[in-house]
């Protein structure tokens, strides 16, 4: 099941992204997209079944990381929610994020190409050596949903249809690494290349959560969710060195950012505390980000809850 479902994940990542070379600037693309799915991985759910007039309440918390070649991201989500019951099987859901992730990394080797800039007067593409990586990603949603419930009460469980859009802002302060050429005419050139975003996005999704008791104190929920960011926004970039100073044009190509994700959970819930940690979304991550972002070669995140409610 989950490899066909990693499968769907790639194929969705590739119909929206040219694929290229894993020079630079490949590489800095998937390690903000990857980002941005930690955040989806990240998104508040429905505690189980709801009741007519009654609120449900959720906050929760991630950490993520990645690793993309000599690039480390680290970072947190804080999200928190509440959905209502209005009849005997529809309900909504109100929810925000907010996630911060610092970039950092060593040293490596990879191409640098001229691809996303103006006129460059080097000898490009050439293998760069990189080092001083630097920056910070922030990611604020804001969003609501719509909750069609089903459930059997011989068999204590329920099953959720979800479905709702979020406004969603992606700001990426300048992403700073050093870079120096090592082949090529002009070898041993050195400067500064940087990135910068200030992308907005009306992102639909739809879900699916089913909620079981697994002991007197326990249940577990499943779920599944794909987030469509639209429409796709740009990250540009600015290459320095030498008496030269080359950025994105305006009407130029530039690096696109904000691909579809599918989310796959496995959540288990004390009833009593309300607290809940998704083991299934950690082990699905790592492998969702293999699949769909070429060049990350890491990738955690632990998402836990408190989740107060009926369900």
């Amino acid at each position: 099941m989950f490899r066909r479902i990693f499968a769907v994940v790639s194929s969705l990542a590739c119909a929206t992204a040219t694929l290229a070379a894993e020079d630079i600037h490949f590489l800095v693309e998937h390690a903000v997209e990857s980002e941005m799915d930690a955040a989806y991985m990240a998104l508040p759910w429905p505690t189980g079944r709801l009741a007519p007039g009654d609120w449900q309440r959720s906050v929760d918390l991630a950490a993520a990381h990645t690793t993309t070649a000599f690039m480390r991201v680290n970072g947190s989500v804080v999200a928190a929610a509440a959905a209502r019951g209005v009849g005997a099987r529809w309900g909504y859901e109100l929810m925000a994020s907010y996630g911060e992730f610092s970039v950092s990394g060593g040293d490596g080797r990879v191409p640098l190409s001229s691809r996303f800039f103006g006129e460059v007067p080097l000898d490009l593409p050439q293998l760069a050596d990189f080092s001083e990586v630097r920056g910070t990603q922030r990611q604020l949603d804001v969003g609501a949903a719509a909750v069609h419930e089903r459930h059997a009460a011989e068999r204590a469980f329920s099953t959720q249809l979800i479905a709702g859009l979020l406004l969603e802002r992606v700001d990426i302060t300048p992403l700073r690494m050093d870079y120096r050429l090592v082949d090529g005419a002009d070898a041993g050139v050195f400067g500064t290349l940087a990135y910068a975003s200030r992308a907005s996005f009306v992102t639909p999704f739809v879900a699916l959560q089913q909620t079981r008791p697994l002991a007197p104190r326990w249940s577990w929920s499943l779920r599944a969710m794909l987030t469509v960011p639209v429409p796709p926004r740009t990250l540009d970039a600015r290459l320095t060195g030498p008496q030269f100073d080359s950025s994105t044009p305006p009407a130029g190509r530039a690096i696109e950012i904000g691909d579809p994700f599918v989310v796959v959970g496995l959540a288990f819930r004390h009833r009593p505390s309300g607290l809940e940690i998704d083991l299934g979304g950690r082990a699905y991550y790592a492998q969702a980000e293999s699949a769909s972002h070429r060049g990350v070669d890491g990738a955690r995140v632990l998402h836990v809850a408190w989740r107060h409610g009926t369900g």
